[in-house]
């Protein structure tokens, strides 16, 4: 008779992740994660199936958890542009510790993996779209409201604010000077004003 294996799933999971941000996904080995889960090779593999798709239930327990920034930003915010700006001042903390030296996860892996065909890309740009999503509803909303400017529509400006986005984690990597990032935060939003 075969034996259970128990083990914490989630914990599991984000030792994974952890070695994947680290080694990136081509520069992670199975014994990588056998070494970061406490695993061995077959509880992987009976688990999670195969390294991709080990890597790809990382990317989406990376997504859920910034999911919850994003969330609490909405949350909190009086106005669609206050809202924004709190999207971007949630990942302050993040960027600006020691963890933020890894950058962001899904982009990580966009630079990695974003021009190969698969699962891994599809994942990548319902991720992208969602998110470009998210700030459509927001801009769409704020230009209703007249606090955002309507010289452009709310999807051009969603695809901006998505770029700068983006472009505000990576320059995170390496600026850990809070007010820099905060004067990136305020010159993104003043397109919008």
């Amino acid at each position: 008779m075969a034996r259970l294996v128990e083990f914490n799933r989630e914990h599991a999971v984000r030792q994974a992740m952890n070695v994947f941000w680290e080694k990136g996904y081509n520069g992670t080995s199975m014994q990588d994660l056998v070494d970061a889960t406490g695993l061995n090779r077959s509880s992987i593999y009976n688990s999670f199936g195969s390294k991709k798709e080990l890597y790809q239930t990382t990317l989406e327990f990376y997504q859920k958890e910034s999911g919850v920034l994003f969330h609490k930003a909405l949350l909190n915010a009086k106005d669609p542009l206050s809202a924004i700006r709190l999207v971007f001042e949630s990942f302050l903390p993040q960027i600006t510790s020691k963890e933020g030296d890894r950058g962001c996860y899904a982009m990580n892996c966009k630079s990695e993996l974003g021009n190969q065909e698969g699962d891994v890309r599809k994942w990548l740009l319902a991720n992208q779209e969602n998110t470009v999503e998210i700030f459509n509803g927001l801009i769409k909303e704020g230009q209703e409201q007249g606090i955002i400017n309507s010289k452009e529509d709310s999807r051009t400006y969603a695809y901006f604010i998505f770029n700068a986005f983006q472009g505000f984690r990576m320059t995170g990597i390496l600026i850990k000077d809070r007010k820099v990032l905060e004067k990136i935060i305020n010159n993104t939003l003043k397109v919008t004003s």
